[in-house]
């Protein structure tokens, strides 16, 4: 079989820190390359180089049988590789089409018409991604989205697709339609670079998948010769707890209360309609759903931050309080902490460093404050016990960059360890927490929540990630268009958990 692309001994090293590290990979043409590994072990630099987005400081690099070394995305484009980033690079306010062509465009002095319009519909088509080349991206889902993404790549007759967490923010139904895709494009002889941390669909889409850990590569297995359990090994060092240990426990008094909670957008767009449910202390409520079904819009309600020029019913209590219309600082003072569905637009300021980020929300606490200014001492000792604690990895270890050179791994375990830590607890509301973390950090995170909930916290869990939700839920409530289309009893989850087979299906029959 032809070899796509062949790295051998390349090294990027960023100060004192090797992020690769003597790394010889081979991909072969016309196979889907799975590009598995911790956070920070080493693969969005190693794609970066790839790419054209980084040089190594050395090691070398063949494309097809050529000897390579890119210097600008440019002279990788034009060698045809495209590269899918985990943060979208589309501009919401341009269509489909447009954007497609953005950096591309035939002449600056004509703008797309039918024909290009027509080829889209044409490649969607072939590829299975229906989507209107005339609509606004902004009016798109998030898995519309990543097919403009793939689109631009297929447009630009791109033959290496580097694709990085593409299924982080999709449903099971999209990831199913994205991997269909994926199959359709490598039996046109396209070769697929998959860069990911979710190992079941590795086993399920990929022909071979290689493991980085510190930089290093620590070997490259064929998908049908391996195992979730050898792979989670290679990645962590060591075995790792696939399933998660949830003991029973009682539910105690209510903390959260939602009665027939509706609201209606500025626009007039009803987004969500009776909803009601109750997070007792000392259990964990998870909520199901296809993203774009009132998650969004229950968090701003829940955190304070809605559009007050929509029209909100019902109530929320949290400790019997009444919380509609009160600020964010106002619900954080009653016990309340949030790990919000999108860190970097809500969660974090990327210039800012690792250190004032974990204190962000928190900088009021007295334990962080000296007269009228902070503590920095106490603000480090914070960071260092954090990092250590929530083992949040950086390129230059013990220092303090800005949490936007970390990976979105990372910069998720730096919210995760942020809100889990806030003393006086009372209400978790996690929506995503383990969005882009790695198999040993996902063991980790979930530990914590278990341990949180023994200690008898409420908390609400928000995931698209059924495994997770089953997992760590005692009662599951189904969320579509807007309110609760079916919930499953603490007897009925604890039955599904313990006997995998069809739960997840179930479940999604009452979220699609």
């Amino acid at each position: 079989m032809a070899t796509a692309v062949r790295l051998s001994g390349i090294t990027k090293q960023f100060g004192s820190l090797k992020a690769n590290d003597g790394v010889s990979l081979t991909i072969e043409s016309g196979t889907i390359h799975a590009l598995v590994g911790e956070n920070g072990a080493g693969k969005s630099t190693l794609s970066n180089i790839i790419y054209g987005l980084l040089r190594p400081d050395s090691g070398t690099m063949e494309i097809d049988g050529k000897a390579r070394s890119f210097s600008s995305t440019r002279e990788a484009i034009d060698e045809g590789i495209g590269m899918v980033h985990q943060h979208f690079m589309l501009v919401p306010t341009l269509s489909v089409t447009e954007n497609i062509i953005l950096g591309k465009e035939e002449s600056r002095f004509v703008l797309p018409g039918k024909r290009l319009g027509t080829q889209i519909s044409k490649l969607a088509g072939q590829h299975g991604l229906e989507i209107d080349p005339n609509a606004l991206v902004s009016s798109l889902s998030v898995g519309q989205q990543q097919r403009v993404e793939i689109f631009k790549l297929l447009y630009r007759k791109s033959n290496i697709l580097i694709l990085d967490e593409p299924t982080a923010v999709l449903s099971p139904p999209e990831t199913e339609r994205l991997f269909a895709t994926l199959r359709s494009l490598v039996a046109e002889g396209k070769t697929i670079l998959l860069i990911t941390h979710k190992l079941d669909e590795v086993l399920t889409v990929s022909n071979a998948v290689s493991v980085m850990r510190k930089g290093k590569l620590v070997g490259t297995v064929q998908t049908a010769a391996t195992s979730k359990e050898e792979l989670a090994r290679m990645m962590v060092g060591r075995d790792v707890l696939l399933r998660t240990d949830n003991p029973e426990q009682a539910p105690e008094q209510a903390v959260l209360d939602i009665e027939k909670l509706g609201y209606v957008s500025p626009q007039g767009i009803e987004k969500l309609r009776g909803l009601s449910l109750t997070v007792h202390a000392g259990e964990i409520y998870g909520i199901a759903g296809v993203e774009g079904n009132g998650q969004s819009e229950l968090l701003s309600l829940l955190w304070g931050t809605f559009d007050r020029d929509g029209k909100t019913d019902g109530s929320i209590k949290i400790g019997g309080k009444p919380t509609l219309g009160l600020s964010p600082a106002e619900i954080a003072g009653l016990g309340v902490s949030m790990i919000p569905e999108d860190r970097l637009k809500s969660a974090i300021v990327a210039e800012y460093g690792i250190a004032e980020n974990l204190i962000l929300g928190r900088h009021r606490e007295q334990a962080f404050l000296r007269g009228i200014g902070f503590d920095r001492q106490a603000v480090r000792r914070n960071a260092a016990a954090m990092t250590e604690r929530y083992d949040i990895r950086s390129s230059t270890p013990g220092a303090n960059p800005p949490i936007g050179s970390l990976s979105g791994g990372n910069q998720q375990k730096v919210v995760v360890a942020r809100e889990m830590e806030r003393p006086g607890l009372k209400l978790l509301v996690l929506a995503q927490p383990t969005r882009g973390v790695d198999i040993g950090a996902i063991e980790q995170i979930h530990k914590r929540i278990i341990d949180a909930r023994q200690k008898g916290l409420a908390i609400l869990l928000i995931s698209s990630e059924l495994e997770e939700l089953i997992a760590l839920s005692s009662r599951i409530g189904c969320l579509y268009k807007g309110a609760i289309r079916r919930e499953f009893s603490e007897a009925e989850v604890r039955k599904g958990r313990e006997h995998e087979s069809g739960f997840e299906q179930e479940i999604g029959l009452h979220i699609t």
